[in-house]
């Protein structure tokens, strides 16, 4: 099975082997005399990047059923949530000692359960016994790295070589601004995706969207995020969410605007319309899924702003809902990269989970100049660019 950098992969729910997994009675609170002989780190390794909810083994030959365990987020590329794992080592059939051989399961699947009563904790639940950089050095010979790569403005890698601790000089990343996906003078920016320009932003067709009205609002010159830019853009990126209410509302829809400040150098405001009627369910869903990557969302007070919270130069993500509320977090180490798709795609929203990720959501050229034409006529009305 093949899980990198599949996002729609969140977790199995048995997981079988015939060995055991090495150092699996660490952390139990039981008291436990085993003497385990076949047991092996690849297993252990398994467990960590699958995450399954009950994991059988059988070829020690003795009962042994663990105290639940949670394995920790593994990065950007872990798309699994933190899901409770048991472990059940069973006998041999028709063992002397009568040792339990055969165990059953009633188990919904993964998929159909809602992810609160995934994310339930239990009263005897342990730390995880497995140390993943332990695991990775002594099975593949790795050290531990920096899991999260620079950024272009500021750096969040491990030090330069040769120097260490808090006031180690980072490297400075240069950006070649030419290069920009999202600067419209940049030869790179795909300019047949764009709907309408005003005087500093513009609003675009989001290149693999989850719906065909996935809109981005970007400034045309080059700002990183939504809190370093001048005034004059952040009053005209208000107007486009003004007309996109608008616009949305035609359909019974409404929008949720959404912007990440990690591993971006551009600052792009998406925009995905939701049925009106789902909109209830949209907090309690992102805050649940936070809490599934170990993040927590703080809730913007209704006499704050966002640049009174969150700073330009720190990695920061938010999310305004379309009650108004704004969900924030300060991106400390990894942060999911689909995590607003991941949310939004699910069955209480939009519930079309393959859409998670944008590179498989991709139109060829020909279908997403077709969609922009009719998304031009049909934002028409409501272009405050044409007054």
């Amino acid at each position: 099975m093949c899980v990198r950098g599949n996002p729609c992969f969140r977790g199995v729910d048995v997981l079988l082997t015939s060995q055991w997994p090495a150092d699996v009675t660490r952390n139990d609170p039981k008291q436990v005399k085993l003497t385990v002989n076949t047991s092996t780190e690849l297993v252990s390794w398994l467990v960590m990047k699958l995450k399954p909810r009950y994991h059988v083994s059988g070829l020690e030959g003795v009962y042994y059923e663990r105290s639940p365990f949670r394995a920790p987020n593994l990065g950007d590329h872990d798309t699994t949530i933190n899901l409770v794992t048991r472990f059940v080592g069973l006998a041999r059939v028709k063992n002397p000692k009568k040792e339990k051989w055969i165990y059953a399961l009633g188990l919904p699947p993964l998929d159909t359960m809602k992810l609160h009563t995934l994310l339930q904790k239990t009263t005897d639940e342990t730390d995880c016994p497995f140390d993943f950089a332990e695991l990775e050095q002594k099975i593949f010979n790795n050290k531990k790295k920096s899991q999260t790569p620079c950024q272009y403005f500021y750096d969040t890698s491990a030090p330069v070589e040769g120097q260490a601790g808090p006031r180690a000089k980072k490297m400075k990343i240069e950006f070649d601004q030419s290069k920009c996906w999202f600067c419209l003078a940049s030869p790179s920016v795909e300019k047949h995706l764009i709907i309408t320009v005003a005087s500093s932003t513009y609003l675009a067709l989001a290149k693999g969207g989850i719906v065909d009205e996935h809109f981005l609002i970007c400034p045309i010159q080059h700002y990183q995020n939504s809190l370093g830019q001048p005034q004059e853009v952040a009053q005209e990126i208000e107007k486009f969410k003004q007309a996109l209410r608008k616009f949305y509302a035609r359909n019974g829809q409404v929008p949720v605007f959404f912007e990440r400040n990690y591993k971006t150098s551009h600052m792009q405001l998406q925009v995905v319309p939701v049925p009106k009627e789902v909109a209830k369910e949209l907090k309690a869903s992102f805050i649940d899924e936070a809490g599934a990557h170990g993040l927590k969302l703080e809730l913007l007070g209704s006499n704050s702003r966002l640049d009174q919270v969150l700073q330009a130069n720190v990695p920061y993500f938010t999310v305004e809902l379309p009650d108004g509320v704004v969900l924030y977090t300060k991106i400390k180490g990894v942060f999911p990269l689909n995590f607003a798709r991941e949310v939004l795609v699910t069955a209480p929203i939009l519930n079309c989970p393959l859409k998670v990720d944008w590179r498989s959501s991709v139109l060829g050229k020909d279908c997403e100049k077709e969609l922009v034409e009719k998304l031009r006529a049909d934002f028409e009305p409501f272009d405050f660019t044409n007054d």
